[in-house]
């Protein structure tokens, strides 16, 4: 928390302030027992050292508190800043036909917050307040937790998965903040910053808050109040024993989920997928990192690239299935993780050594986050001109710039894998125009795992293409793409891949999670006609593959 507020006893100021509440509209009321939410309410006279006239015709719901002595305090705007009365305590007045007056007595203090020492609220892990942002021209919502709350803006806790596609400026033309007792405030704002914490585990997404009626100020400063007021409690019960718990952090009958700051275990398709979604968090975090103007962390790196190896090595089937089960983190992500794995098992056919497979991986991981560096109007283009085309082959040098500090990486792989995998035989690619013998081994193999992820994918200009229309087309492309690592592809990968959704002819729908030597199904995760485990002689019943349907990411799948 920030600097707390001043406390006025001056008989002057505190004139002075009690005048400029006094205006309509410049004042809540609220009961330090938590009953309900501040109401608005008219401070309709001051007798300076006497007394003060409240009129709650526009709010009579606290007229029974009130006439029960209710202890309550007035807030309001005044020359700038925030004001809060100490307890007062009401009498019913009769005094004009019509209205609910009480009458006060004249407090001997104030309380003033001026904005630029404004209270900076930060909740504990108790706390859990729920916030949905929703992004101006999104249809999504993304749901999080509220982290620290003050007059100007609000720090929320992503998932780094939901904060990966954020930067600075964009608009949230609502956020949502819903207390565990139903209270809500909710205003138009934007996003100032965004960053994941130490552990990489989740992220901050910093909003100022755009609405800043007089009325929603003070529904902010009562909030910031008792979350501070909670916090003191839980901190020290024996020494706070004083405070009652605020029925803000009181559930309601209706509360809403508070969601998890990692991903549950159902949301993972196998086991495989669960430890590789690690690997997705550490990618998520680290595009942040390049949008805050950071490097490559090479350790980071490094550690990661060693544990997606291991993975590879230790089953290399169950990671090509867990690969296509990321469909909740960013597509840049997905298909970083996409070519490493493939890229690599393709490698090894060759046999790359092991520091070589180290580098490749590491690349491809992250040979597209340069794309977040640029703006999202060009990567939502469903065209492209010449000059567009020259601005998206800016996110190559850009990542090369960022993994400088990476010293432990292969050249040949980051130059072949970051730089080329864009290129083409025939000069069309990009960011050089490289063509024919311009371009090395690795390069041409790399380029025919990235089109084949990438053209299996939707973009805005297209649907995402069967894998058979993909064999076909690039076969046939012999002059952009070489058709030897094409042919190798389609041989080591099968014309029905891990990762498939394949329709039988008996009707029944499965995922194809494992193949035999000769590149035959041998393990299918069926989701219909009922879930089951099929293997081996038991596949034969059910026909042959007739196609392969597009379908969303498995989900939770019968394990072995």
């Amino acid at each position: 928390m920030s600097e707390a507020p001043s406390r006025i006893e001056h008989a002057g100021e505190i004139e002075k302030l009690l005048a400029a509440m006094s205006q309509p509209g410049s004042v809540s009321l609220s009961f330090d027992e938590q009953m309900m939410a501040p109401a608005n309410v008219l401070l309709a006279e001051v007798i300076t050292g006497e007394q003060l006239y409240i009129d709650v015709s526009a709010a009579p719901e606290v007229a029974g508190a009130l006439a029960a002595q209710r202890a309550f305090r007035l807030t309001g705007q005044a020359h700038g800043a925030m004001v809060t009365t100490p307890p007062l305590i009401a009498e019913p007045l009769n005094d004009v036909p019509g209205r609910l007056r009480f009458g006060c007595a004249y407090p001997e203090s104030l309380e003033v917050c001026h904005r630029r020492n404004a209270f900076r609220a930060k909740l504990g892990a108790s706390m859990a307040v729920v916030v949905h942002l929703e992004l101006e021209g999104q249809q999504t919502a993304l749901t999080g937790r509220l982290s620290n709350l003050s007059l100007g803006g609000c720090l929320v806790e992503l998932s780094l998965s939901d904060a990966a596609n954020l930067r600075s400026g964009q608009v949230v033309s609502r956020l949502e903040a819903v207390f565990p007792n139903g209270e809500i405030f909710a205003t138009r704002s934007e996003i100032r910053h965004v960053h994941a914490d130490g552990d990489w585990k989740r992220a901050f997404i910093g909003c100022e808050f755009s609405m800043m009626t007089p009325r929603f100020e003070r529904l902010i400063w009562f909030l910031v109040k008792e979350i501070e007021r909670e916090r003191a409690r839980k901190a020290d019960p024996e020494t706070d024993s004083t405070l009652s718990p605020s029925a803000l952090f009181q559930s309601a009958s209706k509360q809403t989920k508070t969601p998890p700051l990692r991903r549950p275990r159902a949301e993972y398709a196998t086991p495989m997928a669960r430890r590789l979604a690690k690997i997705a968090d550490y990618l998520n975090g680290q595009i942040l990192q390049l949008q805050q103007g950071e490097a490559i962390d090479s350790i980071l790196l490094s550690g990661h690239s060693d544990k997606l190896l291991s993975l590879l090595e230790e089953d290399r089937e169950a990671l090509l299935f867990a690969s296509v089960c990321l469909h909740r983190d960013p597509p840049l992500v997905q298909h970083g993780i996409s070519v490493a794995i493939r890229l690599a098992d393709l490698a090894r056919t060759r046999n790359a050594p092991p520091k070589l497979l180290k580098a490749i991986i590491a690349s491809a991981m992250v040979h597209d986050l340069g794309k977040a560096l640029l703006p999202e109007t060009l990567l939502e283009s469903e065209t492209f001109d010449s000059l567009q085309r020259e601005q998206l082959a800016e996110h190559v040098p850009m990542m090369r710039e960022r993994l400088q500090g990476c010293r432990w990486l292969e050249p040949k792989a980051v130059q072949s894998i970051v730089g080329e995998i864009n290129e083409r035989l025939d000069g069309s690619g990009y960011p050089l125009k490289l063509s024919g013998a311009e371009l090395s081994t690795l390069s041409r193999m790399a380029m025919v795992v990235d089109a084949i992820d990438a053209m299996s994918r939707p973009r805005p200009d297209r649907q995402a293409w069967p894998m058979e229309e993909i064999y076909r087309y690039l076969l046939v492309q012999d002059a952009r793409y070489d058709s030897v690592w094409v042919q190798r592809y389609i041989r080591h990968f099968g014309l029905h891949p891990i990762g498939s959704l394949a329709r039988f002819s008996n009707g029944a729908h499965g995922w194809i999670q494992r193949l035999d030597k000769t590149g035959v199904p041998s393990q299918i995760a069926m989701i219909s006609p009922a879930p089951r485990l099929c293997k081996d002689r038991e596949i034969a019943s059910l026909g042959t593959i007739e196609s392969l349907v597009k379908s969303p990411a498995p989900e939770l799948l019968p394990q072995q």
